[in-house]
């Protein structure tokens, strides 16, 4: 919000953005995160999901056959799933 004061008159102007985040941008800013801020990530992730009309395994298997994804990209995705394991 900026206020600008002209004598005794205040001028008020709320200005809202809807800027689309490019997939680059959000990775970047998630791997500048700490690693709490990561985790917090991912439960939000979660919570996300947990409202759509079908299983999370049914967007990971859409994801996995994009022929976008790199080789790389699908090695970070092994590995977080192999960190993530309970033990």
């Amino acid at each position: 919000m900026r206020t600008v004061r002209e004598g005794d008159v205040m001028i008020e102007r709320t200005i809202k953005l809807n800027i689309d985040i490019a997939p680059e941008e959000l990775a970047f800013c998630f791997c500048n995160m700490s690693s709490e801020g990561q985790a917090r990530f991912f439960n939000e992730i979660a919570v996300c999901v947990a409202k759509w009309d079908k299983p999370f395994c049914f967007q990971l298997s859409a994801l996995t056959s994009e022929a976008i994804l790199t080789l790389d990209g699908r090695r970070v995705m092994e590995q977080i799933g192999e960190y993530a394991k309970e033990e």
